[in-house]
């Protein structure tokens, strides 16, 4: 079961996001528009062409799904484990400054998104991301692929 607009809505106003280097859309996406649900789908390799029109997207709410959820963990550099009792799961998280969360939830989704909801009141937004270093880059030619 995923999350509802609502609880989309409130993470996005405590300050969740994809991280910066993350396209905006993608194919797997889930979208609420116009009181409707819709999946972006369409083609993910060679080309992003999505099947559904561009204002579900573009004007739609994103729904994050439990690997978004997962993702935005990793990235703002958190451990975590999640654990599942018989009546519903359990997720422990620790932030880069060692202070742990705790949350229940019946669906993995609904933990992850309660223990977001805390990490990104503690921190008033969006905790600082990982910082990543290009060192180097090299351009691959498509016939090498």
């Amino acid at each position: 079961m995923s999350l509802s607009k609502t609880e989309a809505v409130k993470l996005f106003n405590l300050g969740f996001k994809r991280p910066d280097y993350a396209d905006s859309v993608y194919p797997q996406d889930i979208y609420d528009y116009q009181n409707s649900t819709w999946v972006v789908g369409g083609r993910i390799l060679p080309s992003g062409n999505f099947l559904c029109e561009e204002e579900i997207y573009k004007e739609g709410t994103w729904i994050p799904s439990l690997l978004d959820l997962i993702s935005w963990l990793e990235e703002n550099d958190t451990k975590f484990n999640l654990s599942y009792s018989g009546m519903g799961y359990k997720v422990i998280v620790t932030d880069n400054q060692e202070y742990e969360y705790s949350s229940k939830g019946a669906t993995p989704e609904f933990a992850f998104y309660n223990v977001i909801t805390k990490i990104l009141q503690r921190y008033g937004g969006n905790p600082v991301n990982k910082n990543y270093e290009v060192i180097e880059a090299e351009f691959i030619n498509k016939k090498d692929l």
